[in-house]
Parts: structure tokens; sequence; C-alpha cells
């Protein structure tokens, strides 16, 4: 019983030393090609700054199932952002396309 309840220790810290952490608390700033169109929620959309800050995708599907922001340098932006359409979950989307 001793041992058994000694492997089931030495498991659980396995475990818990085996979960993944983020390297850094600094988020990559995306670098999309040029003449590309990005999308993303209106809500999450943030300006200030020199970065427009959202939950950039690279189609209306996967802008609409996306969470995670991501910084977007204003001096990529050729054009928007502007309204496009509203998700089946309600929320609206913005365009950017990129220079």
């Amino acid at each position: 019983m001793k041992k058994t309840l000694t492997i089931a220790a030495a498991l659980a810290l396995a475990a818990c030393a085996s979960v993944d952490k983020p390297a850094s608390s600094t988020v990559a700033q995306a670098t999309p090609a040029s003449g590309k169109a990005l999308y993303c929620w209106k809500e999450k959309l943030d300006t200030k700054g020199d970065t427009l800050t959202c939950n950039w995708e690279n189609n209306v599907n996967d802008a609409c199932r996306s969470y995670n922001s991501t910084p977007l340098s204003k001096a990529q932006i050729a054009s928007g952002p502007s309204d496009v359409r509203r998700c089946d979950n309600g929320q609206w989307l913005v365009m950017v396309t990129t220079r």
C-alpha cells in the first residue's frame, strides 16, 4: 500500500511538472503578407498605441470562432478596419487589408 501511494504521488508530481507554460509574457506580433485581408471581432478590437490588437484571422469562419488576441502594427494596414458582417454567435466582424 505504501509503495502504491509513493508511485501515485510521483506520477502526480510528474503530471504537474509537464504542464506547458508560456515561454514569456510578450505576445508575438502578426506579420501577414501584403494585400491580405484579416478579420476579427469588432468588440475585441483595441486601437490604442501603434498596434491594432484583436483576434486576427485569415478568413471569416475562423474569425467567428477565434478568441486569442494578437497585435498588428498600424504601419502594416492599407485600409480598414471596416465593418464586414455578423457571425452566428452575434459578434460583428471588422476587416483590415495589409500593405
